[in-house]
């Protein structure tokens, strides 16, 4: 059984069979939209962590996962970024399509200038994702064409790794 659910920008989607419930969330590309998780904070505005952080092993493995992904992204290596990707992304697109999407959401910012991350935060819960560990990160970058943006990376654990499941610039 398929049964799909149509909000502004959004898509939810769920899969079941035989008793297992996969659920996937697909975000519009309307203004570089791919696969959001939460409203970027705005830029300078950085979170402090507080002291003794219980997570913070967490944040900085899944950030050097995510500024791999976005290493890729700055060199205009669309389709070798699909290799940080996780299941919720997997489960919509295959590497052809993601492509696509990538360049549709980061069309005409140019090259990137700087990037300084803004926060990162852990969460076991996500909107229209199943329970599970998650990192976001919001990242303050400024490009040749697009001066002040915001870009916001989510990421999954599953099988021993962090994986990108959401890319937001904005």
């Amino acid at each position: 059984m398929v049964a799909q659910l149509n909000m502004p920008g959004r898509a939810f989607i769920f899969f079941c069979a035989r008793g297992i419930v996969l659920v996937a969330v697909v975000v519009g590309l309307t203004h570089g939209r791919l696969f959001a998780a939460q409203a970027p904070p705005q830029a300078g505005m950085q979170q402090a962590k507080p002291a003794g952080d219980p997570h913070i092993g967490e944040e900085q493995a899944a950030e050097r996962q995510a500024l791999g992904f976005l290493g890729y992204l700055d060199q205009g290596r669309y389709a070798d970024s699909y290799a940080y990707t996780g299941m919720l992304i997997r489960a919509q697109l295959d590497r052809e399509s993601f492509t696509k999407q990538i360049e549709k959401a980061r069309a005409g910012v140019g090259a990137l200038l700087s990037r300084e991350l803004i926060d990162a935060s852990y969460t076991t819960t996500l909107p229209g994702a199943p329970e599970g560990q998650y990192v976001v990160l919001h990242y303050g970058a400024s490009f040749a064409n697009r001066q002040e943006a915001v870009e916001t990376l989510t990421l999954a654990f599953a099988k021993g790794y962090w994986r990108v499941s959401g890319y937001y610039i904005k």
